[in-house]
């Protein structure tokens, strides 16, 4: 691929919809509010929305007309802009991460989209191919990562013949998943956010009637709504996980794992093995209690904004086949990790931090505002309740070769990473926990290409400072 290509000519129209589906809300808002008693206010939104459409559809053409690539003896060459040319040079050893996905728009055409990451390129992939053939995205995966294809081989088959392993996600299992999905707070809050706005398209009659219903109804059917709610963002929970996790792969070729997933929008992503900077167990509150967990990989590229810039490696496990699964794949990561935990006189800490806001927060409206105010006590109970578990979850260990703590916020979280992949450790001990001999331990790491952070809060003083110890090699540290 030595001569300067441009993208597949679709390119066009896929920026051109990619760009369309995020105007979509605003488009729809401003199409109600200016349809009034006054045509003048809907032909004004209309020839402005034309005028975008115009704008981004030529935008399109003239980024299809000035984006140029090619790779030249591994090195990744692109040459883009219409009034400022720019020039930029990638580095095959400068190469994080390379992530194929197949979305909606792609697959219209049949192509794919190409993310590459790059060391130093900050959250943001470094290039992004949108729409190129699938055989022209695996002849850049391959020449940017050293890897070898022969042509005349078919692709899908020659993974099985050479993959080292071969991890599947079971329907049941994709099931249970999305049951058990930790977004369903965040799809709550969305389809809350989106009933306060539905005033903006109902008729003016209509929305009267119905919240004077509303305001004269008892607390049944108050109670309805929010399971209402609560039923149908379950539901948009449950589709979306299928349709993410669908179809999902793991494959291990040498030190390169490829991770496929998704239904609509078919995903690949490769990561080297040895640029995996921590795993990230994660246990939420509806898969604990039947020990299934989530796990993460960090890495020097890779991750998306969805899963908080890092990578799913096994969307639901066993707990007790966890080990296993991740000898194949990750056998560095594959022990057993013995918890020191945080000593009971910190306690009173974790319940101080759990309960001091809504507990000024209720004693204050319900003596100030309303009695009702008082219903507040509810939230908490629920708050130290989570604080004893927070309590109880919290904790540290290392051998020789790694360090991990366990955490929980809403998910308990069990993070462990090697020696030399820490980027910086530090103890943190404030006037409170002094008194009580007590510290936080803090380290961090690369990960996505920006820097991630991990705190265990209110360890034992003892326990913190062979933790520090430990990164900066002043001691020697018997496994546990």
């Amino acid at each position: 691929m030595s001569e300067l290509k441009r993208l597949h000519v679709a390119a066009i129209f896929v920026s051109f919809l990619t760009t369309l589906r995020s105007f979509l809300l605003p488009f729809i808002l401003t199409f109600f509010l200016g349809s009034t008693s006054e045509p003048v206010g809907f032909f004004r939104f209309e020839y402005i929305w034309l005028g975008i459409l115009i704008f981004v559809f030529l935008s399109g053409i003239a980024h299809w007309f000035t984006f140029k690539y090619r790779i030249v003896e591994g090195e990744l060459y692109i040459q883009k802009g219409l009034l400022i040319k720019k020039k930029r040079y990638i580095q095959q050893k400068r190469v994080q991460s390379i992530d194929i996905t197949a979305g909606v728009f792609q697959r219209l055409f049949g192509l794919v989209k190409v993310k590459i990451e790059t060391a130093g390129g900050g959250a943001e992939p470094e290039v992004s191919l949108i729409a190129i053939s699938r055989e022209e995205a695996e002849e850049i995966r391959s020449e940017l990562l050293k890897k070898q294809v022969e042509a005349s081989m078919d692709e899908e088959e020659k993974k099985k013949e050479q993959a080292d392993f071969i991890w599947h996600l079971s329907s049941n299992r994709l099931v249970i998943a999305a049951l058990t999905s930790s977004g369903l707070g965040l799809t709550i809050s969305a389809v809350a956010a989106l009933f306060t706005q539905v005033e903006q398209f109902l008729p003016e009659a209509i929305y009267e009637q119905v919240f004077g219903f509303l305001s004269g109804s008892g607390l049944a059917i108050i109670l309805m709504i929010i399971v209402f709610v609560i039923f149908i963002s379950w539901c948009i929970s449950f589709l979306g996980t299928l349709l993410k996790y669908g179809r999902f792969k793991i494959e291990k070729f040498d030190n390169e794992l490829v991770i496929s997933r998704g239904l609509l929008e078919r995903r690949q992503l490769t990561i080297h093995t040895h640029k995996v900077t921590a795993v990230r167990v994660v246990r939420n509150l509806f898969r604990q209690p039947f020990g299934f967990s989530s796990v993460y990989v960090e890495s020097a590229g890779g991750g998306t904004n969805d899963e908080q810039l890092s990578t799913v490696l096994f969307p639901i496990t066993k707990d007790e086949e966890m080990i296993e699964e991740l000898s194949k794949f990750l056998p560095k990561y594959a022990e057993q990790f013995e918890i020191t935990p945080a000593p009971r006189r910190s306690l009173i800490r974790f319940f101080i931090r759990s309960t001091a806001v809504p507990l000024l927060a209720t004693i204050i409206t319900g003596w100030f505002i309303h009695p009702a105010g008082y219903y507040g006590f509810i939230v908490v109970a629920i708050c130290l309740v989570f604080g004893f578990w927070q309590y109880r979850d919290a904790g540290a260990g290392i051998n020789q070769t790694h360090v991990w703590i366990r955490y929980r916020k809403i998910s308990q979280m069990l993070v462990v990473s090697e020696k030399p992949k820490i980027q910086a450790a530090e103890i943190q001990t404030s006037f409170f926990q002094k008194r009580k001999q007590l510290a936080s331990f803090r380290f961090s790491i690369l990960s996505s290409v920006i820097g991630k952070s991990f705190t265990a809060v209110d360890l034992d003083r003892k326990t913190a400072d062979q933790l520090f110890e430990w990164y900066s090699g002043r001691t020697n540290i018997i496994d546990k």
